[in-house]
């Protein structure tokens, strides 16, 4: 299963059940304006780091770039969009823990340790739609990608 359908997965056990797009921020530019909102709005992967262990397991690891966002009004004033930030910033929290949680089969699916960063930044104004919330950088890394046998 591709990463981006367990990060659909994950958000569709979040509070209120927002909505999930997938795309180039050109294709989520598009996407944005038929979308209910809250909604989440997922970019390519960044990147893959793959590890290959000795008993031949490989696991992935993955930087993942994710808007939480809200609709907001033309003309609003940045101090008016703060609540947005606040409720996005909740969602974010609640991705974090559940990703953690997350299960695929009879196991996590993802490792998140302790120590990793993951970076969130406040985002107004982003898109045609106009929207405002928070725009999350995180790194995953995969339980277990495969075994492979010589």
């Amino acid at each position: 299963m591709a990463i981006r359908n367990h990060i659909f997965n994950i958000t569709q056990t979040l509070t209120g059940t927002p909505g999930f797009v997938y795309g180039t921020a050109n294709e989520l530019n598009q996407l944005a304006d038929d979308k209910a909102y809250p909604c989440i709005f997922m970019y390519p992967l960044q990147g893959i780091d793959m590890h290959p262990a000795v008993n031949g397991s490989v696991s992935n690891t993955f930087t993942v770039y994710i808007e939480f966002l809200f609709k907001t009004d033309f003309g609003q004033y940045t101090a008016d969009n703060e609540a947005y930030i606040t409720q996005a910033l909740q969602l974010a929290n609640e991705f974090l823990v559940k990703a953690a949680r997350y299960t695929s089969g009879n196991a996590r699916y993802f490792k998140i340790t302790t120590g990793n960063k993951a970076k969130c930044i406040p985002v107004y104004n982003k898109y045609d739609v106009n929207t405002t919330g928070v725009g999350l950088t995180l790194t995953l890394q995969s339980q277990s990608f495969g075994s492979f046998s010589s």
